[in-house]
């Protein structure tokens, strides 16, 4: 075995068959792909001392833990309806299981937080709520696993915390647990596979929520929000990556590996198969963990021109690095879900997918050169054909970025570029993260709350002059323009604009003559405005004859008429 099949069997997991001139090319461009590293990320780390928390009926659960006790250390919260109100000084009782001793407390499940080695359970006893790890007087006050027998579990995410089991009645899950459970006693680590930037996220602004696709996408409620950004739980993150992928902004980011090393890996991948074959090649994305054994049983199936390579999860890749590939001379992006994807997950997948499919039609493509294969498909040579025509005559060469807007706007004007199209605009699916506002001039009285509010840049003002302004491609359609304006004044319009200059040059979407002082003569709002606070003040005491007057002076000036 070469080290060139070595390098290939340890990233796809499989080596690559065949002698012919394609295949050889398709194992010459993984091979450039290869080429580098990644960059280090962080690491997130649990510590677990094997401390074992078993919730159920006393029965079941002391029969479980017979299961476990020799390579844990096992407790019971019993579910029984039981009132233990008159418990033991040390809040628990014992029992004998396998020669050992079980303390066993008894009690109501109210709430669990936490991960694998720093769990905390909230019961009721007594009709009061308690820390079980108080109750019991644990010297170190966590608990490492939770073993939850409950046909329904306290704990519904889709992807449970790690060092959270939950069999649900399933006898093979808890067979499974079983297993794995005496395994989690050490120190663990993984990567930080998501980064935050709190500073370009456009969640919410001044109280005003905004855009939640992330927390939406999120299958193990490791995003939250705080106030008007989000809280990012690294414990709990499963680095499934979708969070990223819906990410308007680029605030939320997939880090191992990251958007430069993904881009330039599939720009040399691409760019040499074709420069060998004069082909365009289609990309199979797959996670090797629950489609790679699939992907190996296929490979042999399918044509050479078809190149599968390893993502870290189905959901870590989204639109800005489908679409690069297509500009990098990809005739089509196909990414492979199985059973196992979860279904926020998926979705997150198939509203990008489409999102990808309206655009690509619009610059005149086929809509199909992005889309989700399910891996059971994947013996059906049909189900990966794709029109050789497909693809770009001119690749692109962009690459070591890491900020997904510019990615975009690369691969956007290359797509255009290369398409030629004579349209000017391709309208987009509403929530989509490019677009424009409509600003309804008649109601607009230049207030600039707008301004104030829009966490992208897309609004703008003028310090000399009542002007607002737009820029289209900051906008990312979050709403909050839209939510902040007291005139209702702002309504969305999701599309892309086509020409790259109008698309990035400030236009003015409303202006007016300023309203002087009528004592100092400076302006200090807009005409517009102060017929507005007239009409709505005309009736109050205050402002009857002259007292109207002061709404036509500016601060200064209203200051020292009242004295």
């Amino acid at each position: 075995m070469t080290d060139s099949d070595t390098a290939i069997i340890d990233y796809l997991g499989f080596d690559l068959p065949g002698e012919n001139q394609l295949a050889q090319a398709r194992r010459t461009a993984l091979l450039h792909g290869l080429k580098g590293s990644a960059e280090p990320t962080s690491l997130v780390s649990y510590t677990s001392a094997g401390l074992v928390l078993i919730i159920g009926p006393e029965p079941s659960a002391l029969s479980v833990a017979e299961s476990l006790v020799g390579s844990v250390t096992c407790f019971v919260l019993a579910t029984d309806a039981i009132d233990n109100t008159s418990s033991p000084p040390t809040g628990y009782e014992k029992r004998q299981v396998a020669g050992q001793d079980v303390p066993v407390v008894f009690g109501k499940p109210k709430q669990i937080y936490g991960h694998l080695g720093n769990f905390e359970v909230i019961i009721e006893r007594g009709q009061k709520e308690v820390e079980l790890a108080k109750a019991m007087n644990l010297a170190g006050g966590g608990i490492d696993i939770v073993l939850d027998l409950a046909r329904d579990p306290l704990l519904r995410t889709e992807l449970l915390p790690p060092g959270y089991f939950a069999p649900a009645g399933d006898s093979s899950r808890l067979d499974q647990a079983l297993l794995d459970i005496p395994d989690l006693n050490g120190t663990f680590e993984k990567p930080r596979y998501v980064q935050y930037n709190s500073d370009i996220c456009a969640h919410g602004e001044r109280g005003i929520v905004g855009c939640t696709q992330c927390i939406d996408a999120c299958p193990t409620g490791s995003l939250t929000s705080l106030a008007e950004r989000i809280a990012v739980d690294p414990y709990l993150c499963h680095g499934l990556g979708s969070c990223a992928a819906v990410c308007p902004t680029g605030a939320m980011t997939y880090a191992y590996p990251n958007l430069t090393r993904t881009l330039d890996s599939l720009r040399r991948l691409l760019s040499s198969f074709r420069e060998a074959t004069d082909k365009a090649a289609a990309l199979l994305l797959f996670a090797s963990e629950h489609a790679g054994s699939a992907v190996e049983d296929a490979v042999g199936n399918m044509a050479a021109d078809i190149i599968p390579w390893r993502i870290e999860e189905t959901g870590s890749t989204g639109i800005e690095v489908w679409l690069s590939a297509l500009a990098y001379g990809a005739r089509s992006v196909m990414i492979v879900t199985t059973t196992h994807t979860p279904p926020s997950t998926l979705t997150a997948l198939e509203s990008q997918v489409k999102l990808a499919g309206v655009l690509l039609e619009g610059l005149g493509y086929s809509g199909t050169c992005v889309r989700l294969i399910d891996v059971e498909h994947l013996s059906n040579p049909d189900s990966l054909a794709v029109d050789p025509a497909n693809g770009i005559a001119l690749a692109a060469t962009y690459g070591g970025l890491d900020e997904k807007r510019v990615v975009l706007r690369f691969a956007f004007d290359h797509l255009i570029q290369t398409a030629n199209v004579s349209k000017d605009v391709v309208d987009l699916p509403n929530g989509s993260p490019f677009g424009t506002v409509d600003i309804d001039t008649d109601a607009c009285t230049l207030c600039m709350a707008c301004v104030s509010v829009c966490p992208s840049g897309a609004m703008g003002d003028d310090k000399e002059s009542p002007r607002l302004t737009f820029l289209e491609w900051n906008c990312v359609q979050c709403g909050i323009c839209e939510r902040a304006c007291p005139e209702g004044a702002i309504s969305l319009h999701a599309r892309l604009l086509l020409n790259a200059e109008q698309r990035m040059r400030a236009r003015t979407v409303n202006e007016e003559s300023p309203f002087h002082c009528i004592d100092c003569g400076k302006p200090f709002t807009t005409q517009s405005m102060v017929a507005k606070m007239e009409e709505k003040l005309k009736g109050h005491r205050m402002f009857q004859g002259d007292g109207l007057k002061s709404l036509h002076r500016c601060e200064d000036c209203r200051v020292k008429a009242m004295f």
